[in-house]
């Protein structure tokens, strides 16, 4: 490992398919040759190059719908993430024009893909909390139109964040 990298390994908040929203203070993972990244990646493969129990945050934008199996993902950043570490995820909803329109999505996503149930289906409900979501709206005057009539339009939703927080096993033996 470089000396760069090495120095880098201390920070403690990771940039996931970070594309052009290189983040000064993270380290940036992408596996994009033409944008600016700390680490080359897949974030296919499994296990990811850092030791458990290292992020306090991780950030990981229009990334986990081009995964295999985002579950699986999900279940490497809960082994890297500290107890207590914020994870935000955002993706394109399924009807979104963004969605339908790129090759490269191998998954879809709306606001119910992680209910409780779903989270519990997906082997993540010991560790993995759903503590705030929200639409994005690239189009501000969308967010006005009640909930009902969004519902009956395809390609009203845009984008949806999804923030979880991590809690250890440990933790809980511990109460």
């Amino acid at each position: 490992m470089n000396c760069f990298l090495e120095i880098k390994m201390k920070l403690t908040k990771l940039n996931l398919g970070s594309g052009l929203d290189y983040r000064k203070g993270w380290i940036n993972v992408d596996n994009n040759e033409y944008v600016k990244k700390d680490l080359v990646w897949d974030l296919d493969i499994m296990p990811y190059p850092f030791k458990q129990n290292t992020f306090t945050e991780i950030y990981a934008s229009m990334v986990l719908g081009h995964l295999t199996h985002p579950a699986e993902v999900l279940k490497e950043l809960i082994r890297i993430a500290k107890d207590g570490c914020a994870i935000t995820i955002i993706v394109p909803h399924a009807n979104s024009y963004a969605n339908k329109t790129s090759i490269t999505h191998k998954v879809n996503f709306t606001e119910y893909s992680f209910e409780p149930e779903l989270i519990k289906q997906y082997g993540l409900s010991n560790n993995l909390f759903l503590r705030e979501f929200r639409f994005i709206y690239k189009n501000k005057w969308k967010r006005y139109v009640p909930m009902k009539v969004k519902k009956l339009f395809n390609n009203m939703f845009d984008d949806l964040e999804f923030k979880f927080v991590v809690v250890k096993k440990e933790r809980w033996e511990q109460n």
